[in-house]
């Protein structure tokens, strides 16, 4: 069998073309302003040529036309997947990084404007100074009760790092709960006419009541005011600047546009970009299980649900299909265990797979 034959046998005839490799052929020379090749109207012209041919002929004449064609699909496959790569090879999605550890990470601190600071995670050494401040506490929770009223209030800060939640009781008897990577600023003692703490993160308050001062948390975006009330706060970032309230009533003032808007228990006071506030009605419950250990996703982003997975567990988050950030997921899963097990939870979902690779979780 002499080369000619070799070609003839190897090539692929035009019929075996789908129907979505000749649109792709066509959608890739559109762009390219080149004239599109026409494979069926080739392929009859090849067949009609061949049969008009003399017998003694006709074998060279079919060889000479079916190299030809060859040659012609072949420069038209190469011109394709050169365009490919040109036009379609550099749209491919590429990979986000959609959250960073922390390298250095510290315990739960309590610092002061005085310049004071203590390591609550380890708090045996600085029992007696703590005490003799109106402060119990130790590596879960702090309790301010200040044994005589201060001339001079003093600003304290308690700060969680990546992976640890804590509880926090202010001079006035109001509960907070802090999550991981949270900021609490509060007074040694409440004067004037509001009781105001400062948060950056996330935290659930029970307000103990007072209706002569007001109970207000600010931080970098709006203003929560509140007399009584239990409500969550999260203010990681503008794009999850939210409260949603689960007893009583508050009334948030955006920053940004001066917005007052009051909700009502079961609803969520979302900030948009614009410093309006969106309300929605929503299931407070999987808003606060968190504080109860537990992560609870309904309907929620994959992006979202990672991020809260690399706080809490310290570690780089990617996804390698921005095309997946968007998909909504029902996850559940205990804060208390490992990571291994949260992303085995997260594989059997179906649409995730999840794995580690030294600090970094790729999803795929």
């Amino acid at each position: 069998m002499n080369s000619d034959d070799n070609i003839e046998e190897n090539m692929i005839p035009a019929e075996v073309l789908s129907a979505n490799e000749k649109m792709d052929f066509k959608r890739v020379f559109t762009r390219m302003r080149v004239p599109v090749p026409d494979v069926d109207e080739a392929w009859k012209q090849f067949s009609a040529d061949t049969d008009m041919e003399p017998s003694m002929t006709k074998r060279k004449s079919r060889r000479t036309l079916f190299i030809g064609f060859a040659a012609g699909v072949a420069a038209s496959v190469a011109l394709f997947f050169g365009a490919y790569r040109m036009f379609i090879a550099p749209q491919l999605p590429h990979a986000v990084q959609v959250f960073n550890a922390q390298r250095n990470k510290d315990g739960v601190l309590l610092s002061s404007n005085s310049g004071r600071s203590f390591d609550l995670s380890s708090t045996t050494k600085n029992t007696a100074t703590l005490l003799a401040q109106g402060v119990t506490a130790n590596k879960d929770s702090l309790v301010y009760t200040p044994a005589k009223p201060s001339l001079r209030e003093e600003k304290l800060a308690v700060s969680t790092p990546l992976g640890k939640d804590y509880y926090v009781e202010l001079p006035d008897g109001t509960k907070v709960w802090l999550n991981a990577d949270t900021e609490l600023i509060f007074p040694t003692h409440f004067t004037g006419a509001r009781r105001e703490v400062r948060l950056q993160g996330e935290a659930y308050f029970e307000v103990a009541k007072d209706k002569a001062h007001p109970f207000v948390v600010y931080n970098n975006m709006f203003s929560t005011t509140v007399l009584g009330t239990k409500f969550n706060m999260r203010t990681y970032s503008q794009s999850a600047a939210s409260v949603v309230l689960v007893e009583g009533k508050v009334t948030v003032e955006s920053k940004k546009s001066k917005t007052i808007q009051t909700i009502v228990p079961g609803q969520k006071a979302q900030l948009t970009s614009s410093g309006q506030f969106e309300v929605q009605h929503v299931d407070t419950y999987a808003y606060v299980q968190w504080k109860e250990g537990y992560f609870y996703f309904n309907n929620v982003p994959l992006v979202e649900i990672m991020q809260e997975l690399g706080r809490w567990y310290n570690v780089d988050i990617v996804i390698e299909n921005p095309k997946m950030m968007h998909t909504r997921l029902h996850f559940v899963a205990d804060r208390n265990q490992g990571l291994s097990e949260a992303l085995q939870n997260l594989n059997t979902i179906g649409d995730v797979h999840a794995s580690m690779s030294g600090n970094k979780v790729i999803v795929k």
